[in-house]
C-alpha cells in the first residue's frame, strides 16, 4: 500500500513528491495535470471546497468522489443528491459543484460525485440520443465504467498502486478532491491550498487532454446509467440554471419578485426563481424556463415555504404571475430548498404531485 504523503511541510512546485503518470505519453492538445487531495475529516474536505470557490476555481475543473454511506441498505432513493451533501458535510457547496450525482458502485458502496473524475466513473455523455445528452466521440474500453472507481482513477493517469491506495481509502470513507487543469500555476496553489485544509496524501497525474476535454464538457448534461454498465445513477443534478440571478434581460428578470396569483385570483405568495434548461431554448433566444420557485408564508422572511412549479403550469406573461392550480394546492407540495441540489427524483417529486410528465427522456434512475 501506498503511504500517506503529509501535505503540510511542503510549499514547492507541483511536482514535488509526487511522480506525473504516463510521462511518455504524447498529444497534440494542451497536456492537462489533475492533483487530488485525500481528506480523512469531510469538514476539511469542505473547507477546501469553499475556498477553491473563493479562489474563482472553475467548478467544471473540480472533481469529487466520495463514499456515502448513509445512503447504503436503503431503498428510498428519493432526493439521494442532496441528502448524501448533508451527509457527508458538503451541503454548503452543493449549490456550486458541477455534475452532481449519486452512484452506486457494486460491491464498493454508493458514492456522491462531481466534476470530470464523476463524469468518467458515471459514463455522462457516453451515449448519445433523446434526453439531451451529449454524444462523446471519447471511447474508452468496455469496462471503464465496470470497473468502477480503479479504472477511472487510472484513466485519468494514476498509476497502478496509486490508483489501487486512493480506491481503498475512498471505500474506507476517505473524500478524494481533485483539480484538473492545463495551468501549472493554478495547479500549484491549488496543491498548498489542499495542504493548508489538512490533506494527509496529494498526488498528480497527467490527464489525457481529450478526456479531460470531454468529460468537463459531458457536465452539461445530467448523469444517467449507460446501458451495460455495472455503476448505477441513483440520483442526479440536472444543469437547471437560476435565471433571477443571472443578469437575465428584462422580459425575464421583470419575472422575478413579482407578486403570485393562484387559479381563483387569490394571492399565493411571489416568484423567487426561475429555474430554466440551458439546454433548450425558446423563441425568445433564452434557456427555457422549466419550473417557477414560488415563495409563500412565513413571518420576515422566517418559516417561509418555497415550492417549484413546472412552468407550463405557470403564466408569466401577465401580472401579478397567474397559476393554473389553487393555492391550497400549494401547502402539502414537495418543498424547495434554495441552498441545496434539486435533483432527478425531486423533479420526479414535483412532476409526480403536479400531475405533469418530465420534460426529459431516457434517463433512468435506480428505483
Amino acid at each position: 500500500m501506498v503511504a500517506d504523503r503529509a501535505a503540510r511541510g511542503n510549499g514547492n512546485g507541483v511536482g514535488m513528491g509526487m511522480g506525473v503518470a504516463r510521462s511518455g505519453e504524447t498529444t497534440t492538445a494542451v497536456p492537462r495535470l489533475t492533483v487530488v487531495g485525500l481528506f480523512d475529516d469531510h469538514l476539511d474536505a469542505e473547507q477546501a471546497l469553499v475556498a477553491l470557490r473563493k479562489a474563482d476555481r472553475s467548478p467544471e475543473q473540480v472533481s469529487v468522489v466520495v463514499r456515502d454511506r448513509a445512503a447504503e441498505g436503503t431503498t428510498e432513493r428519493t432526493g439521494a443528491v442532496a441528502r448524501a451533501l448533508v451527509a457527508t458535510a458538503l451541503d454548503a457547496v452543493g449549490g456550486w459543484l458541477q455534475g452532481l450525482a449519486s452512484l452506486i458502485v457494486p460491491e464498493r458502496g454508493t458514492y456522491l460525485v462531481a466534476g470530470p473524475l464523476g463524469a468518467a466513473l458515471a459514463g455522462i455523455g457516453r451515449s448519445g440520443g433523446e434526453g439531451g445528452l451529449v454524444a462523446s466521440s471519447y471511447t474508452a474500453s468496455p469496462d471503464l465504467v465496470a470497473a468502477g472507481l480503479l479504472r477511472t482513477l487510472t484513466e485519468f493517469g494514476f498509476d497502478g498502486d496509486v490508483a489501487d491506495y486512493l480506491e481503498h481509502r475512498l471505500a474506507a470513507g476517505a473524500a478524494l478532491l481533485a483539480v484538473t487543469s492545463a495551468e501549472t500555476e493554478q495547479l500549484q496553489t491549488t496543491r498548498r491550498l489542499f495542504a493548508d485544509h489538512n490533506a494527509v496524501y496529494l498526488g498528480l497525474a497527467q490527464t489525457d487532454a481529450r478526456l479531460a476535454s470531454e468529460t468537463t464538457a459531458a457536465l452539461a448534461s445530467p448523469a444517467r446509467s449507460v446501458a451495460g454498465s455495472e455503476v448505477v445513477v441513483a440520483d442526479a443534478v440536472a444543469p437547471l440554471r437560476r435565471l433571477c440571478d443571472d443578469r437575465q434581460p428584462v422580459r425575464v428578470a421583470s419575472a422575478c419578485g413579482a407578486d403570485v396569483v393562484d387559479e381563483d385570483g387569490v394571492g399565493a405568495g411571489s416568484v423567487s426563481e426561475l429555474l430554466a434548461d440551458p439546454s433548450a431554448i425558446d423563441p425568445n433566444g433564452t434557456p427555457m424556463v422549466r419550473y417557477v420557485v414560488v415563495v409563500f408564508g412565513g413571518v420576515l422572511g422566517l418559516g417561509r415555504h418555497h415550492v417549484a412549479i413546472p412552468a407550463h403550469q405557470v403564466d408569466l406573461t401577465v401580472r401579478p404571475v397567474r397559476l393554473s392550480v389553487p393555492r391550497m394546492r400549494l401547502q402539502d407540495a414537495p418543498s424547495f430548498d434554495p441552498t441545496l441540489a434539486f435533483s432527478r427524483r425531486e423533479e420526479l417529486a414535483v412532476c409526480a404531485y403536479f400531475g405533469c410528465d418530465a420534460y426529459w427522456s431516457g434517463d433512468e434512475l435506480a428505483g
